[in-house]
């Protein structure tokens, strides 16, 4: 009894050891984005608002299926535009913010400007 007891212990302990990923620690289905990121989802961004400090990198991971993009509609004075091109499901596109203020961005399949599919990064 003891030795099928420890077995089954040994192999829920391996499992959880081998149960971490790129998106850091319990990033399952129900994971939620780390500091510096944005998931794609169910054809929304998560969280809609992220507010970053100068000179962060944010990544955008697609935890879909379907194909997405993130493309900057409005940015500061004086910063880069940015557009993803396609990413396709387990991709990610990274920007680092460079200058202060609002950016607004929005995947060109599934939203427009202020519409379905859109975000705001604010850098402070």
């Amino acid at each position: 009894m003891q030795r099928v007891l420890l077995a089954a212990l040994g192999a829920v302990l391996v499992g959880s050891a081998c149960s971490s990923n790129s998106y850091g620690p319990g990033s399952g289905g129900n994971a939620q984005p780390g500091a510096n990121q944005v998931f794609m989802q169910s054809s929304a961004f998560n969280p809609v608002t992220r507010t970053v400090a100068v000179g962060t990198l944010v990544a955008w991971v697609n935890k879909d299926g379907t194909t997405h993009t993130v493309t900057s509609s409005s940015v500061p004075a004086g910063a880069a535009t940015f557009s993803s091109g396609n990413v396709g499901g387990s991709g990610q596109f990274q920007v680092t913010f460079a200058t202060a203020g609002t950016y607004q961005y929005y995947c060109t399949i599934h939203g427009s400007p202020g519409a379905g599919m859109h975000g705001t990064i604010i850098v402070q």
